[in-house]
């Protein structure tokens, strides 16, 4: 069994993550991973290899799934648990010499894809892994790739060695999980709606849902009532564009009209005007477009629904009807 190296502690010597210096940067452990059927082998993987069990691991997986998560999971544990520097290291800078690797301790490398696309950095990187498993040195590889494909298993020396295993791209019920506890990470209060809606209607990877919450964090810490559900549409409808089936406007003015058969005082224009620019807070000069009025209009027409709001009891009940209707039409 390979025994982890007792040094002082656990550094990423790479440049820091645009991230990591416009937010807090949460410590990454195992137990901030969410344990998932598409990654679970995998965070096994990397526990088995902190802990010495594993010697060389190989994971494979898409962008934005939790690879570097996990390798840096890793160096926390391998740090304090035995005290071990375990390196994280670009594939890449390694083998070009631009980092000094001490070759007594673990290895962890990110992005070993880089060194995989050139001929030239491909045999490097073979070679030096070659004789880190001749000498028995712990090393931990990552590389971004749908799957595992037989070139990649047969390009490890001592391939009978290595323990190989995937990160799968995560289902909506997977993409679910994980919104909630980066949520919880960002102590943010998401309902159970948004954080389903985010999770089968916005595309993009953990990155996009990392943007996505941080979004919402510069706003507010709790977006649980249908009216906060509406606002963090507005807000995070960008992160929508490249969703042909996503038309926040289109459901809002949808959800008006069938307001206004309930409620005979409702003019669904207005409402819609005041849900779109007071509520989601969406740019008055789109909301104009949408509704083929002028700008000045549309805030209007938002601004008379809002009077009626304080001085008719009937529009509270029709404006928590449509807030629900919205809602859940953007669920469905």
């Amino acid at each position: 069994m390979a025994i982890p190296f007792p040094i002082q502690d656990a550094t990423r010597v790479n440049a820091p993550r645009l991230s990591d210096v416009l937010f807090d940067k949460v410590e990454k452990r195992f137990g901030t991973m969410a344990g998932l059927p598409s990654n679970i082998e995998a965070l096994d993987a990397g526990l088995q290899f902190a802990v010495g069990i594993n010697p060389f691991v190989a994971i494979f997986g898409p962008s934005g799934w939790g690879k570097t998560h996990l390798l840096e999971s890793v160096a926390s544990h391998m740090n304090r648990e035995f005290g071990t520097r375990a390196q994280i290291i670009s594939a890449f800078d390694w083998i070009e010499g631009r980092h000094t690797a001490d070759p007594q301790t673990p290895l962890l490398l990110d992005d070993a894809h880089e060194a995989l696309a050139r001929t030239r950095s491909r045999i490097q990187l073979r070679l030096g892994l070659e004789r880190r498993v001749r000498i028995g040195r712990p090393t931990l590889l990552v590389a971004t790739g749908e799957r595992m494909t037989r070139q990649i298993q047969s390009f490890l020396p001592s391939r009978r060695e290595w323990k190989l295993n995937e990160i799968g791209q995560p289902s909506a019920a997977e993409r679910k999980v994980i919104i909630e506890k980066m949520a919880r990470a960002e102590n943010l209060k998401v309902a159970s709606a948004l954080a389903t809606l985010l999770a089968s209607r916005m595309r993009g990877n953990g990155n996009t849902i990392h943007g996505a919450l941080n979004t919402l964090k510069l706003d507010g810490s709790q977006w649980i009532m249908p009216s906060e559900i509406l606002r963090a549409c507005g807000l995070l409808d960008r992160f929508f564009a490249d969703n042909s089936a996503w038309d926040l406007k289109e459901r809002i003015r949808t959800a008006a009209e069938k307001t206004a058969l309930q409620y005979r005082d409702v003019d669904p224009i207005k409402l819609s005007c005041y849900a779109m620019i007071q509520i989601a807070q969406l740019s008055e000069i789109d909301v104009a477009r949408f509704s083929g009025l002028e700008p000045a209009r549309a805030r209007a027409r938002s601004l008379e629904f809002k009077k009626a709001l304080l001085n008719l009891d009937s529009m509270e009940s029709a404006l928590n009807h449509f807030l629900y209707t919205t809602v859940e039409s953007l669920s469905d």
